[in-house]
């Protein structure tokens, strides 16, 4: 039978004893290699279990029981029959299993039964305490040594009543079982910080930006002094239902109001919330953090996880490429006719056709496909001869100032026959002849440290300029024409992805085998890129040279 059930089964221990008692099991334990279950009622640890004879019978029938010992001054001794431990007899309890452990929301308990010999002494027949931790490994941990002090506890009640002063059931009830101060739980807002602040993590200016903003948000909802480990499931789903109803830029546009306050208001007033491909980012993010905390070890589980609104907008739907007829109005506009200067007096006719970034990088766009900030950070020398073709080399190396978005980004882009014949090639040249480290000199960095944002902020004013705005359409858009443009040219679709620097989907065979090899050969690429063509498109005021064919691209 178990130790400290009842009857009573064991000699009693003073608290000297027992511990005694402890370090000869823990020794016992670590020689013998026996796993066994713990004798404190409520949960499973570890405890000296023997064999009793087999009188013949295999070891698979033998039944463990709690080894018999002897106190004699003080100082403990196995019995013959512990000695004589038959250790290919194997229990069937298992050590993993804590029976006593379990949680409240995230923070983990522990439940013990009081030993029906000493209940009344104890004053209650369970004692149940918060282990104040939401990891299991602590968890574990800290069963452990709170169950052992408990059995102590226990004994020493048993050697009170024994005649070494017998407490009154009030004073027991006093008895509080607390091994350690568990830590104070961390907020959502010292977990946020925590978050962006981990070294193993790199994000941009921008990216560590636009976290912290959708944090503040979030953080405006449920409170920046929220335990991280009190949000649950139905939390999450409330900040869903706010997100739901909060108009875009709410915290710009009424600072001082709580976003609760405003999804209320937007909500009687009709005023349209922000898209649910938004809502869903915040979302998103926030489940990021939940799934970085839970690797941390500081809550048990993700309530986020998969906690979204439903889009029916398709991810090809939420951008367009550009039509036939918006891309004529934008390379007819008079910063290609004819304008004032590509200053203030960009969309003013006139005289001056000057080609430097307003200029180029649209057209760039349209025929490299290039996204705009690795257009816009570009270096002088990125344009250059590789294997007797010119071509983009689109890379961070080296470079404190540029960024790539994914390792697939960094590729080489070979130069279109039409760029070079509306005069790229020449620019190039002239940029580096002027010792310019930038291949767009005028174009500086944004708040965020990014070369594009200014400049993706004049595009979004020049094509209302030039009556080429549209709904879901904007600088990007080019990418989609290129990707378009691809497909009707019939270009190999792997061919297409390394052109355009797109990562393989999913993690499949194909992914993997996309890892092995150098990928294509720069004159590959270059006879795919040639056969891109915008046969709507014409381009002749553009040109500085009558025909250039793509071996002219081509030394």
């Amino acid at each position: 039978m178990h130790l400290g059930a009842c009857p009573i089964a064991r000699p009693l221990l003073s608290a000297r004893a027992s511990a005694a008692l402890a370090q000869l099991v823990e020794h016992r334990i670590r020689n013998a290699r026996v796993t066994c279950s713990s004798h404190v009622s409520g949960t499973i640890s570890q405890k000296i279990v023997g064999k009793q004879p087999s009188n013949g019978s295999s070891a698979a029938k033998c039944s463990p029981t709690v080894s018999p010992m002897t106190v004699a001054d003080q100082g403990l001794t196995l019995s013959e029959s512990t000695k004589n431990l038959n250790l290919k007899c194997s229990p069937r309890v298992s050590p993993r299993r804590h029976t006593g452990l379990w949680r409240r929301g995230a923070v983990y308990q522990y439940r013990v039964r009081v030993p029906c010999d000493v209940i009344g002494l104890a004053g209650k027949s369970r004692i149940n305490r918060s282990l104040g931790t939401a990891s299991y490994g602590e968890a574990i941990r800290l069963v452990r040594k709170i169950a052992f002090e408990m059995q102590i506890h226990f004994d020493d009640l048993r050697a009170q009543r024994a005649g070494e002063g017998i407490p009154t059931p009030a004073s027991v009830k006093e008895v509080t079982f607390s091994p350690s101060p568990p830590e104070r739980e961390m907020t959502v807002q010292q977990v946020v910080d925590r978050y962006l602040g981990d070294p193993t993590s790199s994000r941009t200016e921008k990216s560590t930006t636009i976290y912290r903003t959708t944090y503040a948000t979030i953080m405006a909802i449920v409170g920046t002094d929220m335990p991280m480990a009190a949000i649950n499931r139905e939390s999450c789903r409330d900040i869903l239902g706010v997100l739901q109803h909060l108009p875009s830029n709410s915290r710009k546009r009424w600072p001082d109001v709580e976003p609760r306050e405003v999804a209320e208001m937007a909500r009687r007033q009709g005023i349209s919330p922000m898209s649910p491909a938004n809502a869903n980012e915040y979302m998103n993010k926030l489940s990021t953090l939940f799934n970085w905390a839970v690797k941390e070890e500081m809550v048990s589980r993700n309530p986020a996880k998969g906690l979204k609104l439903a889009d029916v907008m398709t991810a090809r739907e939420k951008r367009r490429p550009f039509a036939p007829d918006q891309l004529t109005k934008v390379f007819n506009a008079p910063i290609y006719r004819g304008c004032r200067d590509d200053g203030a007096g960009f969309a003013i006719q006139g005289v001056e056709t000057p080609r430097r970034s307003r200029f180029w990088i649209p057209l760039l766009g349209l025929f490299t496909g290039m996204r705009l900030n690795e257009i816009c950070q570009a270096h002088a020398t990125d344009v250059r001869e590789v294997e007797g073709v010119w071509c983009f080399a689109v890379s961070a190396a080296g470079a404190e100032d540029k960024q790539i978005k994914t390792a697939a980004s960094e590729r080489l882009v070979p130069i279109h026959p039409t760029l070079c014949r509306i005069g790229f090639l020449e620019y190039a040249a002239e940029r580096r002849r002027n010792a310019d480290v930038r291949l767009f000199p005028e174009l500086s960095r944004d708040a965020f440290g990014l070369y594009s944002g200014r400049f993706s902020r004049w595009f979004a004013r020049f094509l209302v300029t030039c009556d080429a705005a549209a709904d879901r359409t904007c600088f990007h858009s080019f990418r989609h024409s290129f990707r378009d443009a691809l497909r009707e040219a019939k270009v190999d679709r792997e061919i297409a992805l390394a052109l355009g620097g797109w990562a393989s989907s999913g993690f499949n065979a194909g992914a993997v085998a996309d890892s092995y090899g150098q990928g294509f050969s720069i004159a590959i690429l270059a006879d795919a890129l040639a056969k891109i063509s915008y046969r709507y498109l014409n381009l002749n005021h553009l040109y500085i040279a009558d025909h250039v064919t793509h071996n002219e691209c081509v030394t």
